[in-house]
């Protein structure tokens, strides 16, 4: 933790066939991490590092065609933000360092 806030972050949310399904997935993340509404998850979890693997690659096996989601890994220590697509066989990811997302806005006073 850095100035109180945990340096690990991730936030997202998919939705699945069903209940079950969802629970499933819930349970690849620390207790309380993501919050179930039926077949829907919410994910917002800030602590210590998570491995997120076993996440993507259940959400790759459990997404149907026509279902989607996204989860976004904030890593403070390492200074980089990382979107994961969620796609029904397989997930895409963009990485950003926290410095080159606000490089286009340098001249207009953050930093």
């Amino acid at each position: 933790m850095r100035s109180g806030k945990p340096a690990f972050r991730l936030y997202g949310a998919v939705t699945l066939s069903d209940a079950a399904m969802a629970a499933r997935l819930a349970d690849t993340l620390p207790h309380g991490a993501a919050r179930q509404d039926g077949a829907s998850l919410d994910v917002d979890y800030a602590g210590h590092w998570v491995d997120v693997d076993a996440f993507l690659d259940l959400a790759a096996t459990l997404l149907q065609p026509g279902q989607d989601g996204h989860l976004d890994v904030f890593d403070d220590d390492e200074g980089r933000i990382t979107r994961y697509d969620l796609l029904p066989g397989a997930h895409q990811s963009v990485s950003h360092r926290y410095d080159d997302i606000l490089e286009h806005t340098k001249g207009e006073g953050n930093w």
